[in-house]
């Protein structure tokens, strides 16, 4: 990582976030991959030549966010975006009897296409620009349960082929991570139940019209920037939507 000198209206109550902002540099230029290990504290404040105290803020606030992992007697890390980290972040599908897996995920097609209008605004892309469409079934205790339709810009994921996904030795965000320098760090979920079209019943093994859960997800990586637009169908008849509310001393 290369010095870093920050101006003098850095200093005062903005100084910690002046430095998390570099930290946060660091991670997507690759100055510090997935999985590494940051610098000791001593060395990072002695870098950005400020107190512990600051420096400690602004890492504590990467952890929170889930961009970095501390590990006791170990250091602090770049969180990777592993199994782990997606069942507990993105993955909310739980079966009834409270039971939760990794699901068993099949690439149904892979395609490169223009941007529809809605595709253009969750991205922040203009209509008709170059987009990849990917459509997964997910499936839980045997059963195909989600179907999952993804549409990413081709400009971030530039040479993603079929191949090199269906071959991902992880998750998909792993993926985006590891290989394209895409790190998802969060994004906002909209839930809403519909009527079965006939694509889903099909996939699915349910009736056109029966009730299912359309969930439609924007992920983000740093900085508020779209990476994702994934529109999902769960079949809910033994499985439900979990998320676990942190408690919050606000």
């Amino acid at each position: 990582m290369s010095e870093t000198v920050f101006s003098s209206n850095s200093r005062g109550s903005s100084l910690y976030q002046a430095i998390k902002l570099q930290l946060i540099e660091d991670i997507e230029s690759g100055a510090v991959a997935p999985g590494d290990v940051l610098p000791n504290e001593r060395d990072l404040a002695s870098r950005f030549e400020v107190a512990i105290g600051t420096l400690r803020r602004a890492v504590d606030e990467l952890v929170a966010e889930g961009i970095l992992v501390r590990q006791q007697g170990r250091g602090t890390f770049v969180r990777r975006q592993d199994r782990e980290q997606f069942m507990y972040q993105f993955f909310k599908i739980t079966a009834r009897d409270g039971v939760k897996e990794f699901p068993k995920v099949q690439t149904h097609s892979f395609a490169k296409a223009r941007a529809s209008q809605e595709e253009a605004k969750a991205l922040g892309l203009q209509t008709g620009q170059a987009v990849i469409r990917i459509c997964n079934v997910l499936s839980l205790a045997e059963q195909s349960v989600i179907i999952d339709q993804i549409v990413i810009a081709q400009t971030l994921f530039e040479g993603l082929t079929r191949k090199m996904f269906e071959s991902r030795p992880s998750t998909i965000y792993e993926l985006y991570q590891s290989v394209f320098g895409v790190t998802v760090v969060g994004g906002t979920e909209r839930a809403r139940a519909i009527a079965c079209d006939e694509f889903s019943a099909q996939m699915l093994g349910l009736e056109v019209g029966q009730p299912v859960l359309r969930l439609e997800r924007i992920a983000h990586t740093f900085g508020g920037k779209p990476a994702e637009y994934r529109t999902s169908i769960v079949n809910t008849d033994h499985f439900d939507y979990v998320s676990n509310l942190q408690s919050s001393s606000a």
